[in-house]
């Protein structure tokens, strides 16, 4: 088995600190120093990455959730995939600066694995899985949600930003609940023409304050005008 190491840095990068210090020491052991030691292949983190995997999805999925109670599942699901692809979770990993602390063969380590996206995004995920079994869902989501907020509110501002697919009702979530939750109404204030052309008038409001109004052939078109609207008016939406 590998030296005992100091984790009280990592536990404190982290924000938690594991009662069953096994776990924290599992979740950095890399396959090529088990393998190269000749353990049983169930000692490296892959267990817990797999357990690590489901925990990290679920923390992002419900964080957007929450934060965006306005985007359909298309928005949700292209977000969710931005977050946790390789390239996003390694990157969080190198942050907090997992790559030091990993278990390596001396093979891999010569590879400079420990730069290695998979091997961080894993090491990432396994840490997760980790704190889930040693303390629980709400400290493993806190985990995930901490280490992630910035990558969280960056690829929110970054929603549908191209034309004709930009989600506005999204982006104005967004753009007002900056510094805290926020209430936002959408209400219908008339509606005119026959059945088959009706034409639907809303208003988008904050709190009681009016921000913008809209219009359109159905409830949701008029409702993402009025937040067009609102957002032309926050200087937000700028066109070319």
């Amino acid at each position: 088995m590998p030296e005992k190491r100091d984790f009280k840095e990592l536990q404190r990068r982290i924000g938690y600190r594991f009662k069953d210090a096994e776990l924290l020491e599992n979740a950095l052991m890399h396959t090529s120093y088990v393998n190269e030691q000749g353990f049983d292949k169930t000692m490296s983190n892959q267990r817990l990455e797999y357990l690590g995997d489901a925990v990290v999805e679920l923390s992002v999925t419900n964080a957007i959730f929450a934060k965006l109670p306005d985007a359909d599942e298309g928005v949700l699901s292209n977000l969710r995939a931005k977050l946790v692809c390789t390239s996003g979770l390694a990157r969080v990993a190198r942050n907090l600066g997992l790559g030091e602390y990993l278990v390596l063969g001396k093979g891999a380590d010569k590879g400079r694995e420990r730069e290695n996206p998979t091997v961080l995004e894993d090491a990432f995920e396994a840490l997760a899985g980790a704190i889930f079994l040693d303390g629980g869902w709400k400290k493993a989501s806190t985990f995930v949600y901490n280490a992630l907020e910035v990558s969280i509110l960056n690829a929110m501002d970054g929603i549908g930003r191209d034309k004709g697919t930009w989600d506005r009702k999204t982006a104005l979530q967004i753009e007002l609940q900056r510094k805290g939750p926020v209430k936002i109404s959408y209400r219908l204030r008339r509606e005119e023409g026959p059945p088959h052309e009706k034409r639907f008038y809303v208003d988008v409001y904050l709190y009681d304050e009016i921000l913008g109004s809209g219009s359109g052939y159905s409830k949701k078109e008029a409702e993402q005008d009025a937040a067009g609207h609102a957002l032309e008016d926050l200087n937000v939406l700028k066109e070319d």
